[in-house]
């Protein structure tokens, strides 16, 4: 019976590691420091996203740029609704000793928003 706990709070801990960013519950958001980590998690796939824009080159198919506008849009939502959450005291430029807060900005600037 102890293995048997065990072996479901492994499996539950290493399936919350690759969850995806679009799936934040940004309610939960509940301190500047969760805020930005958050818009890191989000920035990162849209940094990805760009990426694969570029890798397209100057004449890419326009089935694969609605391909990949439409699963870009889903991180653009998900951002837009942090940004929404996370003002006044949840901002994350008000978290202290956070690393994701430096990350986030850094992101930001990398991607041009």
């Amino acid at each position: 019976m102890k293995k048997l706990v065990m072996v479901f709070a492994l499996g539950a801990m290493l399936g919350s590691c690759g969850s995806d960013p679009a799936d934040i519950e940004v309610k939960s958001l509940d301190t500047p420091c969760a805020c930005a980590e958050a818009g890191v998690a989000v920035l990162k796939e849209m940094a990805d996203f760009k990426q694969q824009f570029e890798d397209l080159g100057e004449e890419p198919s326009e089935e694969k740029m609605k391909e990949l506008q439409a699963d870009a849009k889903v991180y653009e939502d998900k951002l837009e609704e942090i940004q929404s959450k996370c003002k006044g005291d949840l901002d994350p430029t008000k978290a202290e000793d956070c690393p994701a807060a430096e990350e986030m900005m850094t992101l930001v600037k990398e991607i041009g928003l």
